[in-house]
């Protein structure tokens, strides 16, 4: 949709995603497929859908859903519900008469006055902690028109920003829409090693480590990296990102953090979608 982006988040009072009290918005799409990805519902770009069978009591509700669906993709076994994923178009119709929130469209497409307005509420907090708005996601960068905008808007209030991004991006569009409305940039490293890379992310890494190379040499404000430090993957710093001491040489970073991971494994099976599992324990 033009002039709107698809939001699956937006959380008040985040105290880890920037200084001061922020408020994070989560932004759907990401170029990834990380295995051990904390926020699966934000890779796809497009709407999706969250099937909760524990929730689901169709001897309860009568099965509203299963009369607001098109597609034909929904039906009863053995008392149970089942969803064709295959044949489900993500249009929410299912989701909109279900009771038991068994059923739940993830996000929604929003202007960017109608996010401003949203975010603009807090900025009390912001202007008292030196806090502001972080994006996130999924990978935000895969929004930048809508980013762009959206900034603009946000520093023209006097509303910090920050970007939280995977580094998976065009540089040039970046510098010229983004950049110059940016505060800070948190640079989530994922993988130094190529062939790791494809194998954990599903992508090369080469654009990545080119763009914070470039970032941390023309940026004018902090470029912070940090690591996931993730989960079956011993040990966890030989494969899962590149040192923290070849990091701290670069001129914007004195420090590398190193962020403890889950996998969102059970939310992956909520979507209907098949996890990428090539960091599962050797």
């Amino acid at each position: 949709m033009n002039g709107t982006a698809y939001i699956f988040d937006i959380k008040r009072n985040a105290s880890e995603d920037g200084p001061g009290i922020r408020t994070t918005v989560f932004f759907k799409g990401c170029p990834l497929s990380c295995s051990w990805c904390q926020n699966p519902e934000g890779i796809a770009a497009g709407p999706s859908l969250s099937f909760r069978a524990e929730l689901c009591h169709p001897e309860d509700c009568g099965l509203p859903c299963f009369k607001a669906c098109n597609a034909k993709a929904i039906s009863l076994a053995d008392r149970s519900l089942r969803l064709d994923w295959e044949r489900c178009n993500r249009c929410g119709r299912c989701a909109a008469v279900c009771s038991n929130h068994a059923l739940e469209q993830v996000g929604q497409w929003l202007s960017v006055d109608e996010l401003f307005y949203r975010v603009a509420i807090d900025k009390p907090f912001f202007d008292a902690t030196g806090g502001g708005v972080t994006a996130s996601g999924g990978e935000c960068t895969m929004q930048m028109n809508f980013l762009h905008e959206f900034f603009k808007k946000l520093k023209a209030a006097g509303i910090r920003t920050a970007i939280e991004t995977n580094g998976m991006f065009n540089f040039g569009r970046f510098a010229r829409l983004l950049l110059p409305w940016l505060d800070l940039i948190y640079f989530d490293l994922k993988l130094i090693d190529e062939a790791a890379s494809i194998r954990h992310t599903g992508h090369s890494n080469r654009a990545i480590l080119d763009n914070l190379l470039r970032l941390t040499e023309c940026a004018a404000v902090p470029v912070k990296v940090r690591i996931p430090l993730i989960p079956a993957l011993p040990p966890p710093m030989k494969i899962c990102a590149v040192s923290p001491s070849s990091c701290a040489s670069t001129r914007s970073s004195k420090s590398v953090p190193c962020l403890t991971t889950h996998y969102g494994w059970t939310s992956c099976s909520a979507l209907g979608s098949i996890p990428n599992t090539g960091a599962a324990p050797l």
